[in-house]
């Protein structure tokens, strides 16, 4: 395996909370241990563009650039970003200023969904939840992303949304206990309604749960798939979601 940038990604994961960043090898490994800072408070695209361009300075060169954004995402575009503030961000083709900032093409994709891409196994019917500051949601069938759900957004009943029902906010006011049971409730209603195969629990907040606190066909996935996924988005199979 050769060292040299041009076998390197650039990997970030944007979050409501912290900004990570890492390079992946050519075959996907995080080099060194990944950097991290707190979420411009009301973050525009500039403000972002400033944090990561301070982020990665301490990294080596890299070939291309994956990003992880929290908010619906079409062909690249951003139309939603709930816990960051949509208003400034809607309509934004933030791997197009990526690539303007960094000198390296970039690719922008949903969390979760870049979450996924670094834990899925590739056979059946694969649903990614993520536990952070709200609750990301990607869908695979052989592998390919499904057209983007932010079921995050959708109403839960007992919250005005799946964000609000189990996000970071519904644990520090609920208590883990509380919280947990709102969770494996929500795993219960994903399994009512795409019937997976496998749900991979991912996110900072996935921490919390222990293997055998999960039903049947949950795993927990490691939070470096974040980063990890970045590889997989410059793929051939994904270019199907740039077009």
């Amino acid at each position: 395996m050769t060292n040299d940038f041009h076998s390197r990604i650039l990997a970030i994961d944007i979050g409501g909370t912290n900004l990570k960043a890492a390079l992946l090898s050519e075959d996907g490994r995080i080099l060194g241990d990944p950097l991290r800072c707190a979420t411009p408070p009301e973050a525009t695209p500039a403000s972002m563009l400033e944090a990561l361009r301070v982020l990665i300075a301490p990294l080596g060169d890299y070939e291309r650039i994956s990003i992880g954004f929290p908010g619906a995402i079409r062909r690249g575009i951003i139309l939603t970003a709930p816990n960051i503030g949509t208003q400034a961000w809607h309509g934004t083709d933030f791997g197009a200023l990526a690539t303007a900032c960094f000198g390296r093409p970039a690719r922008l994709a949903n969390d979760a969904m870049l979450h996924g891409l670094g834990v899925i196994t590739g056979e059946g019917i694969e649903l990614v939840l993520t536990l952070g500051t709200g609750m990301g949601f990607s869908l695979f069938r052989g592998g390919v992303p499904a057209p983007q759900i932010e079921f995050g957004r959708h109403t839960a009943g007992e919250a005005p949304t799946y964000d609000d029902f189990v996000g970071d906010a519904a644990l520090r006011q609920l208590g883990m206990a509380a919280w947990k049971e709102r969770v494996r409730e929500t795993i219960a209603r994903c399994a009512a309604l795409v019937n997976f195969d496998i749900l991979h629990l991912g996110g900072g907040n996935a921490r919390h749960f222990e293997a055998g606190e999960l039903p049947a066909g949950v795993r927990l996935a490691v939070n470096a798939a974040g980063l990890t996924g970045g590889m997989k988005l410059w793929s051939p199979e994904m270019d199907v979601i740039f077009r």
